[in-house]
């Protein structure tokens, strides 16, 4: 009996191994799926790995090799075992091929001599007579088949007649079989113990590997959170909507308050920090137009955060305030009365306004202006996102040579305040200007945006009237909007 193992990447195939090398007789003694390859199991892809063995060795086979000179008994058994994986599957193996062996050596000896039986005949018996003293098998096996001398029929076993006529094996036979069923048995339970030997090995491996590892690759604890040296301070801030990293900065940048009294701890700290806030925020000049040389500022902005309400409010400053020559230029024609509404406010304040629907009507007004001292410019409300609409506004500032005010309102999310900066800066932004601050209590966002562009802040409005609601920017003033209103 020949055991081997083979191993593919499927079943079929190791079916296929087995079948062209052991022969369509071949007997599948194990079936187990692994995995191969990898380092310590990661990567690694999986197999089936098949144990097979051959039947008994051939009968015509075996009389052959104990007829022919000098057969030694040893050609029996088969040259390697590759499925003798283990010292129990060895001592079975010698177990089946000595009693295969012994089974093919006893029965080579019978095949001899019922063969020399049949070939010498008595002369005295006739044919009729001969197949009587025969078994019934060799006498149809004479009958079917046309009779040679050189290669007489042997039969396949001589039954033992029994009481009824049936026929059944020999006790020689059933302890072979008895035998050989032990060894198969003997070979699966050690093949089983083997596998489990090398799963409990590979699992011990990794369990070692990865103990050894965890102390370099664990992460470190975070280290513990200390709160800054003026918790309440730092508290409002984050209330507000400042960014966590930046409200620490500013109170941990704070003088030692441990110092003063308690009541005169917090009101001397909130002081502190207004100057520290008002120190961080760029502050841009404000307009402040010759007499008789034109200063043109064009405005711009996404939809509704209140640019052509601010115009007004610019224009009424300079014109009814400081007494400035202010003429008013839209090129918003897209929405619905915005014409209208700034033609209102021009005749509410005697300023004259001029529509262009068109860059060239737009560069033609300018040159109309050129003896006024201020020229304000209203656009449209532009998407941050649409990036061909950023594009004609860049085109827009670039043939008028303006100075460009980008105008956010302060109830805008501060990603959304921070994008539209990015995007309308490809067109052109100078100054900031802060609309609609009573309309939120969330006024860190404005802080967090002026600290991470660092674009100026120019004005701030805080209502709807005309001309009050709108305030030069101021570092305190707003320090103050965002920590006393912003509770």
């Amino acid at each position: 009996m020949l055991i081997r193992e083979y191993e593919a990447n499927s079943l079929k195939e190791c079916l296929t191994q087995i079948r062209n090398e052991l022969g369509p007789e071949a007997i599948i003694l194990d079936t187990r799926k692994a995995r191969k390859g990898g380092l310590l199991g990661i990567g690694a892809r999986e197999i089936v790995r098949v144990v097979a063995a051959t039947g008994l060795v051939p009968r015509e086979e075996v009389e052959a090799k104990s007829l022919s000179t000098g057969a030694s008994k040893e050609e029996g058994r088969p040259k390697e075992s590759a499925g003798a994986t283990s010292a129990a599957a060895a001592r079975a193996y010698r177990t089946i091929a000595a009693v295969a062996n012994n089974s093919t050596e006893q029965r080579s000896v019978s095949n001899r001599s019922a063969s020399a039986t049949k070939t010498r005949p008595s002369p005295s018996i006739s044919s009729s007579h001969e197949e009587e003293y025969l078994p019934s098998s060799t006498s149809k096996a004479r009958r079917t088949t046309p009779a040679t001398k050189s290669h007489p029929v042997e039969p396949a076993a001589e039954p033992t007649p029994t009481t009824n006529g049936a026929k059944k094996p020999s006790v020689s036979s059933m302890q072979r079989i008895g035998e050989l069923e032990q060894a198969l048995a003997e070979i699966r339970e050690a093949l089983d113990t083997l596998q489990q030997q090398q799963q409990l090995a590979q699992e011990q491996t990794v369990t070692a590997v990865v103990s050894a590892l965890a102390p370099v690759v664990a992460p470190s604890a975070p280290p513990p959170l200390v709160l800054p040296a003026c918790p309440e301070l730092y508290k409002r801030l984050l209330e507000i909507g400042v960014d966590e990293a930046l409200a620490r900065d500013l109170v941990e940048n704070l003088p030692d308050v441990s110092r003063w009294s308690e009541q005169a701890r917090l009101p001397m700290a909130l002081s502190a920090l207004s100057d520290l806030i008002a120190r961080r925020i760029p502050i841009a000049a404000p307009l402040s137009p010759t007499p008789g040389q034109l200063t043109t500022v064009v405005f711009i902005g996404p939809t509704g955060v209140g640019k052509t309400t601010t115009i007004a409010k610019l224009a009424a400053r300079f014109a009814l305030l400081e007494h400035k020559r202010v003429a008013l230029l839209t090129v918003d024609t897209y929405r619905i009365a915005a014409v209208e509404q700034l033609k209102t406010y021009g005749q509410i304040m005697d300023i004259p306004v001029r529509v262009a629907y068109d860059q060239s009507e737009a560069v033609a007004a300018v040159r109309e202006c050129a003896d006024y001292d201020l020229l304000l410019i209203d656009t449209a409300g532009r998407s941050q996102k649409n990036t061909m609409q950023v594009g004609e506004l860049k085109s827009l500032i670039d043939r008028l040579n303006t100075k460009s005010y980008l105008v956010l309102s302060a109830c805008m999310k501060e990603r959304d305040m921070l994008e539209a900066v990015e995007r309308f800066s490809k067109a052109r932004v100078d100054n900031l200007i802060f609309t609609k601050l009573d309309e939120t209590d969330s006024r860190g966002s404005l802080l967090n945006v002026l600290d991470k562009t660092g674009v100026p802040l120019a004005y701030i409005t805080t209502g709807q009237k005309v001309p009050e609601d709108i305030e030069v920017a101021d570092g305190r003033r707003f320090a103050h909007l965002l920590l006393e209103e912003g509770r």
